[in-house]
């Protein structure tokens, strides 16, 4: 009897078990839209949506970038610019669900005054949408490129590298206030999470609904936490080699892993802003004149602090390379934020950078927080003023950039 299942095992194989119930659903799914059952009971209007993802105004010009929004197919049949009916090009007249299409209206619009565009569809439903101050779109040639990559290098590698040259005093501190400016850290990182999430919700609310935003920003923070963790790790077993990795794994892990850590975390935050200020210029929403930039340049320099805060109770002094690549990883994602907030900006995808950002700090706060000896730690007296003295810092040159 057992042989003779064996002999049944061997002649199906176990690829083919994991992939019947999976051919089985498909099947199941196709005939259900093909016959359509609950076809014949729907006899209500269709219900048309559609989202306009991305504005770009040219010389006597103007581009929207559209999704259909809704379940059931949509047909643009005409448009108005500023209750005025407008011709029109566009890629695709008829959108499916979730596909695009590209219109294009040619109007002389003004900068700096409002344009209203209402898209009305085969049945008459009207999709409206605003742009509360019209500003020329940058091209994507080398100038603007130029412009975007030191904008980012002004308000993120900049700043970063200036706070990382706190390291020579933190060497010199005591056990009591390196705990200080590890709470102060914390603090730092607190306000930032916060402030990720609340733009981060913005961006899901401004998400195409089908496309599920908050969804987006919610695989994004647990995205990041997984992939920190992995990259923990990795660090740790490059560090200490893999024996070390697996005996340490109740202790608590090197400064400088945590540094790079707290790099990532503050990176990908800076991604995220670098995202919103390239979209922000792009759209003509803001003017970041020189108090603008002094104020992020002062708001984003405690990001080094944070960064070289963990080393201050290190016995060995870091090379200088890695000061390096703990600046880059920090600050550089500024400048990637802003090309694609300038150039390619979708609700959708900032979101999900947002979310990443979010999760990522998470990780990071946990893991400083973990690391925290008992005398030294949030609950102490320099540390619960650390603490709080980062939210605050955080809030005072935070208003500089509001």
């Amino acid at each position: 009897m057992a042989a003779s299942t064996a002999s049944r095992e061997t002649r199906f194989p176990q690829w083919l078990g994991w992939l019947l119930p999976v051919a089985a659903i498909a099947a199941l799914v196709a005939l259900f839209l093909v016959f359509d059952p609950i076809g014949s009971l729907r006899e209500v209007p269709p219900v048309e949506v559609v989202a306009v993802e991305r504005t770009v105004l040219s010389e006597d010009q103007i581009t929207l970038e559209l999704r259909n929004d809704g379940p059931d197919p949509v047909t643009i049949a005409q448009v108005l610019v500023n209750e005025a009916y407008s011709s029109y090009e566009i890629t695709d007249q008829t959108l499916g669900r979730l596909q695009t299409a590209t219109l294009r209206v040619q109007y002389p619009w003004e900068e700096g005054l409002p344009l209203g565009f209402a898209l009305i569809t085969s049945t008459g439903v009207t999709v409206e949408h605003e742009i509360e101050a019209a500003a020329l779109t940058p091209e994507t040639d080398g100038s603007t490129i130029a412009i975007y990559a030191l904008l980012g290098i002004y308000i993120g590698v900049i700043p970063v590298a200036i706070g990382l040259f706190w390291y020579p005093s933190l060497r010199r501190a005591s056990k009591r206030w390196i705990g200080f400016f590890l709470a102060f850290t914390v603090g730092l990182l607190g306000f930032l999470l916060v402030d990720t999430v609340a733009e981060g919700f913005e961006l899901a609310a401004a998400t195409p609904a089908a496309l599920d935003g908050l969804s987006l920003f919610a695989l994004g923070a647990v995205g990041a936490v997984v992939g920190l963790a992995a990259f923990e790790q990795f660090l740790e077993r490059r560090r200490h080699g893999s024996h070390s990795a697996k005996s340490g794994a109740a202790s608590a892990i090197s400064g400088l892993v945590l540094a790079y850590l707290i790099a990532t975390g503050i990176g990908l935050h800076n991604l995220g802003e670098g995202l919103a200020v390239g979209a922000s210029l792009a759209g003509g929403e803001i003017a970041l004149g020189t108090f603008l930039i002094l104020g992020f340049a002062i708001h984003n320099t405690t990001e080094g602090l944070a960064i070289v805060a963990p080393l201050g109770s290190e016995v060995k002094r870091p090379s200088l390379w890695h000061f390096v690549a703990l600046g880059a990883v920090a600050g550089a994602p500024t400048i990637l934020g802003a090309w694609a907030g300038g150039f390619a900006f979708a609700p959708a995808w900032a979101a999900l950078a947002f979310g990443v950002a979010a999760g990522a700090i998470a990780q990071v706060v946990w893991q400083i927080v973990r690391g925290m000896s008992r005398d030294h730690g949030l609950a102490s007296g320099l540390g619960a003023l650390g603490l709080m003295a980062g939210l605050v810092f955080m809030y005072i040159t935070g208003l500089l950039t509001a």
